[in-house]
């Protein structure tokens, strides 16, 4: 054998060994026990030898089974569960068995950890939270109802050996997730990076593990020691702190990239995960990975037919009004708005498929895909290629685009179906010819991305020869644009004194219609909180294309017609398309003002119009909010289409309840799409619209089964594996397209895409997909970096009920200790036992529920599954005595909002207290809508008052709080006197005098600006702790192949000296606060009561400025007159 053979030979045996090697696995939260793991893959729980080995599965659950704990004495594990639509702890004998219901409030729940003697299970929840934060709960092990430790927040902890000190953290890492959501902030530093507090039970005496500004979490206890995991030495390592000498060394240093995610102990050894890997490491020693295998049936991977009428992003009509092209899970489907069969047009699992549009000549659809890695424009035929292999063989036509990461929207059909006009992610509109496949920039790129509204609407001349469509100015208003085929040239129709939307051509070609504001100005920057103060109205305007043509609404002579000869028709132009006259437009070198003169306002009131299109000549649709209607930041409200005509200048209303419509190119049939009614079909999912499909001369009519669009059968093929594949490189995509540095942090993305590619052939579900995100993400280090839903199974959600009311047991039985009444003036907040004519309080116990007897051995939540919103019957024993009776109730779904009142409530009359009624306080939930009425609500109701507590803790984020801070700032200007009461200031709606803002590590994004902006303007002191620390914002991003979302932080936050600031790092108060146990156990609040202490002494130092009245004047004639 020649050595050439024999190394070949040697390679060929290296090469078969790498492929004989399984793909990596993701198993993840590992839990140890003598010579057994138990660690979760797949969404399930398994448990394996620690000597490595075959793993046995331990649940198979509809949906996510995640955080195993062993008991102390190895023969249970604790978990958390979704059995029953809600999260909730569970127990399962270790060798396997039956899960155990051990919690049923329908707030989430989560197995935390096992007291030392085996005897209770903590677990966390925010079934008692009053915000934005969870508390850890104990329950007996034997089931019952729990208590919550007394410790004001807590996320994780473990029990010393003696079962006297708990090591917690207080809040969540920002390097979290639950499977079906993820954070993959790496390299976190802000205020919310995890500190361990340790505190004993009995006395609530407490310290921390000395901390940098890193994240320590994790903590248990293993002879004598407390270990944790932190990045405070790069990637996230295991550490140690010893409580006699107060000194954290480091046990093993990560060499990085990946994370470690998880630590668990069984008091003797360590175990941790880390990209999918578990590890045991014995103290002193070096980690050992554990050979494990896992096999078995994993129904995720397996493809399938799966109904995807949930899922549909967009819906577009036929030429004609036969059918609708749907985009629903990454394919395009042709949907027949009577009889017919459903097509799939593009036919191709694993390849994401966006914004379909139908030809106006009937024959093709088009529609972006990334089949090739980038997104491109295809065209298919309209009845779809019949298999793959058809593909590229005349039934679809490719074009490439960009040779860059981009994303394309809003694709707009010309009248001859040649050219396609979109916009793309980088502020350009496009034009695309279909005929040559020459690709057009039709005019500058618009002036602002980011949080700035993106242009409304784009339209064709019925010649194809012009494209209209609105750019967005230097000062934030869209002016409408005019691009010419033929030469090239785009010409810019109106000024930037009005904001204009909506071009539409009458069929006629003799005008351009279109929306224009005036009064839109402090409403396009929607990041300002101010915007929530306006409600901008425009008008719908003509424009006269050619210099003959008169007003659509010019006054009428109404004279006899004269009899006269016809003049001789024109010839038609050589290759004009039969039935399509020429558009003529001779505004070639008019400026703006010029062109003014030729625009007439047509006699429709000024209104909310969220679209304008035209139908047949004359004719046009406008879709108007309806009389009374809000909407929020999430979903616009329902909103009235109508039609006017020209000739009669008549309005008929066609449709109420309406989100979106669109005419047909014919102009005979319209799709209007119907908001939706009712609860989402899963927490955190939207309720889809209902679609119909009518004649465009006549009303609706509501729920007509004739015109209803039946979409309960659509149906794609999926391939998850492909689809796993498909998103791991789109989430790639995005972050290359949307992240606001093109330098990524310095992150290498390239080298880790490359890194994590094999483990895609080990994922098993969609919640590994999950892991493998989260850790390809974390490189970026920046806030607001996150994912979540997709399809991870979920069971049918059992909603259960509460009572608004704390309980605690006595005498065997559950007894009322507090009623939350909702508080004054909030008709929305429903509190079950504070009706009228129930005459419960405090002390009172529920002896029964339906007539079943209920006792202290059976959690208060049990009986309650499944009942909110339905009536039940309780029985109560009186706490006076005498016999029971029986009250009706109607348990509510949550009691967030009870408590979230009551504690603002609270806090109020603590400051009013303690001030003596001079100060008032006013609570921010958010810097969006809730945060704007909550100012609103509390700010101007207590403007008699001397100074103001602002309350930051966690805000939630939203805008940037311009307005609240424009009205703080406000300072008295003058005074007037009427003859009669008391003397007015101006501005009336103002505390000039001293204010405190108190913030702490939850409180992020838009609660990061809002004290950065408190501080700037001068406005007074910060008390608390240190914020979260994210101002590199996010915008709207397309939604994954299976519904599943990902941000990418496009906005960053830089200061007026041009440096970057807040992010990662978070607003420093003046006066660093903790909210110490013992004291908040008392009942104080030490960052309120210290707000409270620094307004009073400002006070006390620059008392009110009371109004001096001068004395009335006098006014005596001159001398002598």
């Amino acid at each position: 054998m020649t050595i050439m053979a024999i190394l070949a030979a040697a390679l060929g045996g290296v090469a078969a060994a790498a492929l004989a090697q399984p793909a990596p696995r993701i198993l993840q939260q590992p839990a140890i026990s003598g010579d057994r793991v138990a660690f979760v893959n797949a969404g399930d729980l398994w448990t394996a030898a620690k000597s490595g080995g075959a793993a046995t599965r331990l649940t198979t659950g509809v949906g996510v089974e995640s955080a195993p704990i062993f008991s102390p004495d190895g023969q249970t594990i604790a978990f958390t569960g979704d059995y029953d639509g809600n999260v909730d702890v569970y127990t399962v004998p270790a060798s396997g068995g039956v899960p155990r219901r051990m919690t049923w409030h329908p707030a989430a729940d989560a197995a935390v950890a096992w007291s030392p003697d085996g005897q209770r299970i903590l677990f966390r929840s925010n079934r008692s939270s009053a915000s934005r934060y969870t508390q850890i709960f104990e329950l007996p092990a034997a089931g019952g109802q729990a208590k919550a430790l007394p410790l004001p927040m807590a996320f994780s902890g473990t029990l010393s050996p003696d079962g006297g000190t708990i090591a917690y953290n207080p809040l969540a890492p920002a390097f979290s997730a639950d499977f079906t959501r993820y954070v993959a902030w790496g390299n976190y530093r802000g205020g919310q990076a995890g500190t361990i507090a340790l505190v004993t039970l009995a006395g609530l005496a407490s310290t921390e593990v000395p901390h940098t500004d890193a994240a320590d979490f994790s903590p248990v206890w293993l002879g004598g020691k407390l270990y944790f995991l932190s990045g405070r030495n790069g990637p996230i390592g295991v550490f140690s702190y010893d409580p006699a000498t107060k000194a954290v060394a480091e046990v093993w240093r990560n060499p990085g990239p990946a994370n470690v995610r998880t630590l668990a102990t069984d008091g003797r050894e360590l175990v941790f995960d880390r990209l999918g890997e578990l590890f045991t490491l014995a103290p002193g020693g070096t980690p050992q990975r554990l050979a494990i295998s896992v096999e078995g049936d994993m129904p995720d991977v397996r493809a399938r037919i799966l109904n995807v009428a949930e899922e549909v992003q967009a819906v577009h009509i036929s030429p004609t009004g036969l059918r609708a092209v749907v985009e629903a899970h990454g394919e395009i489907l042709s949907v027949p708005a009577k009889d017919g069969v459903i097509r799939n047009i593009s036919n191709s699992p694993g390849v994401m498929e966006r914004s379909p549009v139908w030809s106006p000549d009937g024959q093709s659809i088009a529609y972006f895909s990334d089949e090739s890695g980038l997104y491109a424009l295809h065209v298919a035929a309209q009845t779809g290629a019949s298999d793959a292999g058809d593909r590229g063989k005349g039934a679809l036509r490719t074009y490439k685009l960009d040779a860059e990461p981009t994303y394309y929207f809003d694709p707009l059909w010309s009248p001859d179906s040649k050219k396609i006009a979109f916009r793309d992610n980088k502020l350009n509109t496009l034009l695309l010819d279909l005929v040559t496949g020459k690709l057009t920039r039709v005019a500058d790129p618009d002036s602002f991305g980011g949080f700035a509204a993106s242009p409304e609407g784009m339209a064709w001349s019925p010649d194809s020869a012009w494209l209209a469509f609105p750019r967005t100015a230097a000062n934030h208003f869209q002016v409408l644009m005019l691009h010419a085929v033929a030469t090239g040239k785009t010409m810019q129709l109106t000024d930037t004194a009005a904001n204009v939307s909506f071009p539409t051509f009458d069929r006629s070609g003799k005008y351009l219609y279109f929306l224009a504001s005036n009064d839109a100005g402090a409403t396009r920057q929607g990041l300002d909180m101010s915007s929530n103060l306006y409600r901008p109205t425009a008008s719908i305007y003509a424009l006269a294309l050619a210099r003959g043509t008169g007003s659509p609404v010019a006054p009428e002579a109404n004279d006899e017609k004269l009899d006269s000869a016809k003049p001789p028709a024109e010839k038609p132009e050589k290759n004009a398309k039969p039935g399509v006259p020429p558009v003529i437009v001779d505004l070639a070198g008019l400026a703006p003002a010029a062109i003014a003169r030729r625009i007439s306002v047509l006699p429709l009131p000024p209104g909310e119009y969220r679209d304008l299109q035209a139908g047949k000549p004359g004719t046009l649709f406008l879709l108007s909010a309806s009389e009374g209607a809000d909407s929020d930041e999430d979903a616009p409200a329902a909103a009235t289409l109508k039609r006017w005509t020209i000739e009669g200048k008549k309005t008929t209303t066609l449709a109420e309840n309406v989100e979106r419509f669109e005419v047909s190119a014919n102009g005979e049939k319209l799709l209007v799409g119907y908001a939706p009614i009712g609860p989402p079909p899963a927490p955190g999912s939207r309720p889809q619209p209902s679609y119909a499909i009518a004649g465009s001369d006549a009303p609706l009519k509501p729920g007509d089964a004739e015109t209803r669009l039946k979409l309960d059968g659509l149906a794609v093929r999926v391939d998850p594996p492909a689809e796993w594949t498909q998103m791991f490189r789109e989430i790639w995509r995005i972050q290359r397209s949307y992240f606001y540095d093109p330098n990524f942090h310095g992150y290498d993305m390239a080298a880790a895409e490359k890194r994590l590619q094999p483990y895609l052939a080990g994922v098993q579900s969609r919640s590994d997909l999950n892991y493998v995100f989260q850790e390809m993400l974390t490189g970026l280090s920046v806030g607001h970096l996150r994912g979540s839903g997709g399809a991870i199974p979920a069971a049918k959600r059992v909603p259960g009920g509460l009572l608004g009311a704390d309980f605690e047991v006595r005498n065997n039985r559950h007894c009322i200790t507090k009623i939350y009444d909702g508080g004054s003036w909030s008709p929305d907040a429903k509190a079950p036992l504070a009706q009228p004519g129930l005459n419960l309080s405090p002390g009172d116990c529920i002896v029964t529920i339906n007539g079943n007897d209920l006792t202290a051995a059976t959690d208060i939540q049990q009986p309650l599954e499944g009942m909110a919103r339905q009536a039940v019957i309780l029985g109560i024993a009186p706490a006076a005595g005498g016999l029971a009776r029986q009250v009706t109730v109607v348990p509510i779904a949550s009691e967030l909002q009870l408590r979230n009142l009551d504690w603002i409530d609270g806090n109020r009359r603590r400051v009013d207290e303690l001030s003596g009624g001079k100060l008032a306080y006013v609570y921010l939930p958010d810097t969006g809508r809730g945060g704007f009425t909550s100012f609103n609500r509390y700010f101007f109701a207590q403007t008699d008052k001397s100074g103001v507590i602002i309350d930051d803790r966690f805000n939630g984020g939203g805008q940037a709080a311009d307005y609240i801070v424009d009205v703080l700032a406000r300072k008295t200007t003058n005074y007037f006197q009427p003859r009669y009461g008391a003397t007015e200031r101006t501005p009336y709606a103002a505390i000039p005098g001293p204010k405190v803002m108190v913030i702490n590590e939850s409180a992020g994004s838009g609660g990061d600006m809002l004290p950065w902006l408190f501080r700037d303007r001068g406005l007074g002191p910060l008390v608390g702790k240190r914020t979260w620390g994210g101002l590199v914002g996010i915008g709207p991003i397309p939604p994954l192949i299976d519904g599943g979302s990902v941000t990418s932080p496009s906005v960053g936050f830089f200061n007026p000296k041009g440096e970057w600031e807040v992010e990662n790092h978070g607003v420093e108060p003046d006066h660093r606060i903790d909210q110490a146990p013992a004291l908040v156990a008392r009942g104080e609040d030490p960052q309120l009561d210290t707000a409270v202490a620094l307004a009073m002494e400002a006070l006390k130092k620059t008392p009110p400025v009371e109004p001096r009245r001068p004395a009335y004047p006098v006014y005596p004639l001159p001398p002598g007159k």
